[in-house]
């Protein structure tokens, strides 16, 4: 009698541990979605590196090419005749994919820098401190979906 309610204590102790596991990669997501969510970040940087150098051109008055790669060479002919340069930005692809961020134009300028995210976000980050010197205040709102998301660029921040 003893051997059966110590079998059937050792496994029902195994049935509860087992299913904590399985709850805690319900709520987590697993590595898996840690990993994805981890590509995203590196994505919103890239994206907001990105952004700041668009603004940085626009206004120092160049005209932001349709073409990835003469946009790449207007930002290098930009940073070495510059007599101040943009500190803070850098032109960069999408970290995971190496392809370069969709840009949306509306009125002859870039209106909109998009980007395809793997994760929705779940939380956002609240008001930005720093508003004035952000080129993409929305960056850290919520995401309800992933897939692709689109930014308003904001031509008045003082991005250095």
């Amino acid at each position: 009698m003893a051997f059966s309610r110590d079998a059937a204590l050792g496994a029902g102790l195994a049935v509860i541990v087992v299913a904590a596991i399985v709850a805690g990669l319900v709520v987590t997501g697993g590595p898996g979605e840690a990993r994805r969510m981890k590509e995203d970040q590196l994505r919103e940087a890239a994206l907001a590196s990105t952004a700041n150098v668009l603004v940085c051109l626009q206004k120092a008055g160049v005209e932001i090419p349709e073409a990835p790669e003469q946009l790449e060479a207007a930002w290098k002919q930009y940073r070495s005749s510059a007599e101040v340069t943009c500190f803070n930005g850098e032109l960069r692809a999408d970290p995971i994919t190496d392809t370069p961020f969709a840009l949306k134009r509306q009125d002859g300028r870039v209106a909109q820098i998009c980007a395809v995210f793997a994760t929705r976000r779940k939380q956002d980050d609240g008001p930005l401190i720093f508003r004035e010197t952000n080129a993409l205040p929305s960056l850290g709102d919520r995401r309800e979906t992933a897939g692709e998301q689109c930014f308003d660029l904001n031509y008045s921040a003082d991005v250095g």
